[in-house]
């Protein structure tokens, strides 16, 4: 099998809000632990590949609370989006299971997807929230008070 090499954390990944830059940085600390751990058992391999997803599936959860509580007008395409991904990636996971050779697959479409969408659509929502004027005491404004920090 091919070796999949790390990713490491770049500049252009930043979006500019903290919290979803937090969340970022996890998830792709969750898929290299995934690639370090390539030539271990495919049950491992497996186990690592579920939490990816899962914490994908945090991420997105949380990122579209926020778009949600702040009133982001994309918000549905953006959660499809997301809809999308977890499919795939679920999709791909069940190659996975099948070969260890599907590994470098699973890590490709998400890496190219992770590029893709941290400096596209990821940078819109980010410029939409550091934006947002929420009115003083609503629950917009005690989120946005929170500095993103999701």
């Amino acid at each position: 099998m091919e070796r999949v090499h790390v990713y490491r954390w770049q500049k252009k990944f930043y979006v500019g809000v903290e919290g979803i830059d937090t969340e970022h940085k996890n998830l792709l600390t969750c898929l290299n632990k995934l690639i370090v751990a390539q030539d271990l058992d495919r049950a491992i391999l497996l186990k690592l590949a579920d939490e990816v997803i899962s914490y994908a599936e945090f991420h997105f959860l949380s990122e579209e609370n926020l778009m949600y509580l702040l009133h982001y007008p994309r918000l549905s395409e953006h959660a499809a989006e997301h809809r999308t991904v977890i499919k795939t990636l679920k999709n791909k996971r069940l190659h996975l299971s099948q070969s260890v050779v599907h590994l470098q697959e699973f890590v490709e479409y998400l890496v190219h997807w992770f590029i893709e969408h941290t400096q596209t659509t990821d940078r819109e929502l980010a410029a939409y929230i550091n934006d947002y004027h929420a009115e003083k005491g609503s629950p917009e404004y005690l989120i946005k008070s929170l500095e993103i920090s999701v």
